[in-house]
């Protein structure tokens, strides 16, 4: 199952890039999917990377994610992500980024989803998936944009934040 979001930031690619490359294990700051995160230095790192990964804490559980491909200069970042929770039949699960500079300092952003699913899962929790994850992704398209283009998380992140 892929799924595909396209959205323009009115900021700098140098600046998207900054949060989603040199900044990477910070994405607990501005995702209200995350509730913190932290670099891990387990596994490979890539050339340029701050970090090999990152541990995600969501209402999930924690999500281990591995930094696959990071390129400064193309501003691509891919990323898989492993969790305790999640369901069984999901057997991987890559993220890929991709910034191009566009007109008036403007950025495009195209992210790329990948879900690796056990035969015939696809076809009856694809659907729930999809609609589920695509939700996820357009809040953080729209909570990375925010967070870019005004310095400080989206409304939803400063909700989400866990009370003690």
């Amino acid at each position: 199952m892929k799924i595909e979001k396209h959205f323009t930031i009115a900021a700098e690619a140098r600046d998207v890039w900054q949060v989603l490359g040199p900044q990477y294990d910070q994405v607990g700051l501005w995702a209200s999917s995350v509730h913190r995160s932290e670099k891990h230095s387990e596994g490979n790192k890539p050339p340029q990377a701050p970090c090999s990964g990152r541990v995600c804490a969501t209402e999930l559980g924690p999500f281990r994610e591995s930094i696959l491909e990071y390129d400064e200069e193309r501003k691509i970042l891919a990323y898989d992500a492993q969790g305790e929770k999640m369901p069984f039949f999901v057997k991987n699960m890559v993220n890929r980024w991709q910034l191009r500079p566009a007109a008036s300092g403007t950025t495009e952003v195209e992210m790329k989803l990948s879900v690796d699913m056990l035969p015939g899962f696809g076809l009856v929790m694809g659907p729930v998936m999809k609609w589920k994850l695509g939700k996820v992704l357009g809040n953080v398209a729209e909570e990375l944009d925010h967070y870019v283009t005004r310095g400080e998380p989206h409304p939803r992140k400063a909700a989400s934040r866990p009370h003690h």
